[in-house]
């Protein structure tokens, strides 16, 4: 399996709205990719930091896919329409990145 992250960086000024993030957005990407390896998409939104401070990320969300090739053609079937629904959540460029699970 594999797995990708986003992360979505708190840089001064920006906004995310998660409500749209979880409720629309999250349930577009799984409906354009299950058909093409995606296993599950997890969220975690940052609410705030220790000191309750806004949060340094708001959110980091995991795609799940059978393969890394497998992430690669869904990307390259539909990556354009999930990238052009971002306004919609965030003015935020997420950070993507191939990340392993572990356990301690």
């Amino acid at each position: 399996m594999t797995r990708i992250m986003a992360i979505y960086p708190n840089s001064a000024g920006s906004s995310f709205n998660s409500d749209y993030y979880i409720g629309i957005h999250a349930v577009f990407a799984k409906k354009l990719l299950a058909g093409h390896g995606l296993i599950e998409i997890r969220s975690l939104l940052g609410s705030q930091a220790l000191d309750g401070t806004p949060p340094t990320i708001w959110a980091i969300s995991e795609m799940v896919f059978s393969s890394r090739e497998a992430f690669d053609l869904a990307m390259a079937a539909h990556g354009a329409n999930l990238f052009a629904d971002l306004s919609n959540y965030t003015d935020v460029t997420p950070v993507l990145q191939v990340g392993t699970l572990v356990a301690v």
